[in-house]
């Protein structure tokens, strides 16, 4: 006898005997014999009988009452994800001479499980054909929701920075006349497209009950200057001739200014709404503001230069220690010596001589020299230079991490994002002031007073939206300020000075080739992570 135990239904009631274990036996499992005892569909089974049989390991004991024996078939075991979301089942194998299950019983078995979408009668004749017994199959999904579409920009001009280079005019030609320098509109011209967000569609449990879906984000139309905007919310065209630019998520189309020769004493200090053009070059003690971009073809003395987007200086800066650029975008010079630079956007020089630069994203010295001496150069992004000091052990600074200036832009738009709040309320108060007082105020007043409230909270709005979108952007580059990097391709000389976040680093010995990086609290460094070709 190689059996376990067996059932037997005798005149007097039901017996179970389990036998004492021997080699020949197979291994004993009580939840194996709970599970048969189950399906035989025992009436009155007596489980305090089983249950003590089953600690005695050995033996025999009537388990219930006189009864016809039930010889139990094929059945499904049948389990549903807590999501609802799928279905597996089992094949329980029958007893001898019991009988199998048809795709017909199975899916009944189903339904009755309360399973009424989704079933796969493919994979649930796989299983009954493979008689794979206690094999689990995949029999259902649920139907999936379908989230809707997010509300999309489409821009209709290229919002890629400008790359100074010349203009292609086809054939393999370009036009050494006209730079690309900015992106030219005409007046009407199609700026900015919105697209609507789409609910989506719900999707379907295993049971039929609903799965929410995501419904998609409304977008709004960038904020702009000098465009017009449809009634329906959805184009932005250009109100004038000229150029366009995107910084900041505004949209600006201005007129360009164009100096022909050099920025004078016959020209004054410049504060033109839009961009500025200068052919020549910037002298001493002149000032030029623009609220877009400034280009220079020549060099620059000791001058200021501060522009809403970017600053291109073909030549370099000689700024006898006052020479200043202040961008809103990205900044290119060829080098800059006892001047400062101050920009929001990237920074790209061949070298930087005893002069102080500062900007919210990356800083690239290379070229001819592609060296930092002297001074300090601070980046909200990476560093990418050749050198940084020289062999005479200069003394040169170099950091990267969250700017001083933008910490305390934080702390502006906290105070501004109170004072929307409290606007917000005062726009509330008056609400509910003309819900009250409709009917009692004279009708012109009331109406005066409603639509200019409706009108500020429009601009309250799409103030408080674009203040939090700032907030979120300056929350984020403070959390991952010490993931930027310094990579130096040739030398750091001693003298220099690293610091990553709350880190710093002084070079003591010749460091060449390296990345310094910050790591458990210090600055270290190890071989350069990057090459000469990955810097754009």
């Amino acid at each position: 006898m190689d059996a376990a135990y067996i059932i037997t239904y005798e005149e007097d009631g039901v017996y179970l005997e389990i036998f004492p274990e021997s080699p020949e036996r197979e291994e004993f499992v009580s939840s194996d014999l709970m599970h048969h005892l189950s399906r035989k569909g025992i009436v009155n089974l007596g489980i305090s009988a089983v249950q003590n049989l089953v600690a005695e390991g050995s033996g025999r004991a009537q388990i219930a009452v006189s009864q016809t024996e039930f010889i139990y078939g094929e059945d499904l075991s049948i389990t549903v994800e807590p999501d609802e979301t799928e279905v597996s089942a089992r094949l329980l194998p029958p007893e001898p001479k019991g009988s199998v299950l048809d795709i017909n019983t199975a899916q009944t078995k189903l339904k009755e499980a309360g399973i009424v979408n989704g079933i796969d009668d493919d994979a649930l004749s796989e299983m009954l054909e493979k008689k794979d017994y206690g094999e689990p199959f995949v029999v259902a999904k649920a139907t999936a929701p379908v989230d809707g579409d997010d509300g999309k920009l489409i821009f209709n001009f290229s919002t890629d920075e400008r790359t100074g280079s010349p203009r292609e005019i086809g054939g393999g030609r370009v036009d050494y006349r006209s730079l690309d320098l900015y992106v030219p509109v005409t007046e009407g011209q199609l700026l900015v497209t919105r697209t609507s967000a789409t609910e989506g569609t719900a999707g379907l449990s295993v049971k039929g009950n609903p799965i929410k879906q995501r419904p998609g984000k409304e977008t709004v139309l960038p904020r702009g200057k000098n465009v017009i905007i449809n009634d329906a919310k959805t184009e932005m065209t250009a109100a004038c001739a000229g150029m366009v630019d995107y910084i900041k998520n505004v949209i600006t189309v201005s007129n360009v200014y164009t100096i022909k020769g050099d920025c004078d004493m016959s020209v004054g200090n410049i504060d033109f709404e839009g961009s500025v053009n200068v052919t020549g070059s910037v002298r001493s003690g002149h000032t030029i503001k623009a609220t877009s971009g400034i280009t220079v073809a020549g060099s620059v003395e000791a001058a200021k230069l501060i522009a809403g987007g970017n600053v291109e200086v073909k030549g370099g800066m000689q700024g006898s220690g006052k020479g200043h650029i202040e961008a809103g975008g990205s900044v290119t010079i060829m080098y800059i010596e006892q001047g400062s630079i101050q920009a929001d956007g990237p920074v790209k020089v061949d070298v930087s001589i005893h002069s102080n630069v500062e900007t919210g994203d990356s800083f690239t010295a290379l070229g001819k020299r592609g060296a930092i001496i002297g001074g300090s150069v601070a980046a909200g992004g990476n560093i990418v230079t050749n050198y940084i000091g020289t062999l005479s052990n200069t003394k040169t600074n170099a950091e990267v991490g969250v700017m001083p200036r933008k910490r305390a832009r934080l702390l502006v738009l906290e105070k501004e994002t109170e004072r929307l709040a409290s606007d917000k309320l005062k726009l509330d108060q008056l609400d509910n002031y003309l819900a009250k007082s409709q009917g009692s105020m004279d009708n012109e007043t009331w109406t005066k007073l409603h639509i200019s409230g409706i009108e500020n909270r429009r601009i309250n709005n799409e103030d408080s939206e674009a203040v939090s979108a700032e907030i979120a952007a300056l929350k984020y580059d403070m959390e991952h300020a010490t993931e930027s990097k310094i990579h130096v391709f040739e030398t750091a000389f001693p003298g220099s000075r690293i610091t990553i976040g709350s880190g710093q680093y002084k070079v003591n010995t010749e460091i060449g080739y390296a990345t310094f990086k910050y790591s458990n609290g210090e600055v270290t460094y190890g071989p350069c992570e990057i090459s000469k070709g990955d810097v754009k």
